[in-house]
């Protein structure tokens, strides 16, 4: 009896004191998909647009909060699990569940894909941090609570969020750009390159605007920002 309670205190000893850092995740195979469009509850998103890796999705967790770090194997599931990732012709699609109020701890849901370049993106969520770095033909994000970030192009960036931080490094120029950034508090830092020519507008209840780019007149990239509170740096 005493070696079997021993026994029992070990296995849950070692169970409870290892860190949940990430979940068994689903892989699915991009080749021909031009179109990504993300829904659902919170999530991190990485997208990327390399020719030099395969075209492929990867959707995973991590463990997140107080409990995360003494999560038991007994609770152990991983909440990507109940997401719906698919393919609809050329299109992936991704669900994103929410975590059920009965898991004893945070479980946020990763999203990784590499698609061909000049792919368009639409997100609709609660809550989301994205990070892009790549060529896209159109970007679409709208949410309560965003920070965005790209590095790479984008002809089309459609961002609404309540609060949003956005950071949109563009690393060529091609004078077709539109950029619409809508919210009630926004923080902006666009990047265009020295001596871009530019136009920009900023209609806000209270504002912070920063630019070392002249402002032209008709001019592409063309951005437009509306906010209550909104404090912008372009360069």
């Amino acid at each position: 009896m005493k070696s079997a309670i021993l026994a029992l205190l070990s296995f849950g000893s070692v169970a409870l004191a290892s860190p949940a850092s990430g979940d068994a995740g689903k892989t699915l195979d991009l080749a021909g998909v031009s179109a990504v469009i993300i829904s659902g509850e919170a999530s991190s998103v990485r997208l990327t647009t390399s020719v030099s890796a395969p075209y492929q999705a990867t959707i995973g967790s991590r463990r997140e909060g107080w409990f995360a770090r003494w999560y038991s194997n007994w609770f152990a599931n991983d909440c990507s699990l109940a997401s719906d990732m698919r393919l609809e012709a050329s299109t992936l699609r991704i669900d994103v569940a929410p975590s059920s109020w009965l898991d004893p701890s945070d479980c946020r849901v990763e999203i990784n894909a590499n698609i061909q370049p000049e792919s368009s993106v639409s997100i609709e969520q609660a809550a989301l941090q994205v990070k892009m770095a790549g060529n896209f033909s159109a970007i679409a994000i709208t949410g309560k609570a965003a920070d965005v970030l790209l590095e790479g192009h984008a002809s089309t960036v459609d961002l609404k969020s309540d609060a949003l931080k956005a950071n949109l490094a563009f690393g060529s120029v091609r004078q077709d750009e539109n950029i619409a950034i809508t919210g009630k508090v926004l923080d902006a830092t666009l990047s265009f390159g020295q001596g871009a020519a530019i136009s920009y507008s900023v209609t806000a209840t209270a504002s912070f605007v920063e630019s070392t780019l002249p402002n032209t007149a008709g001019a592409k990239p063309s951005v437009v920002m509306k906010g209550d509170f909104v404090r912008a740096t372009i360069r």
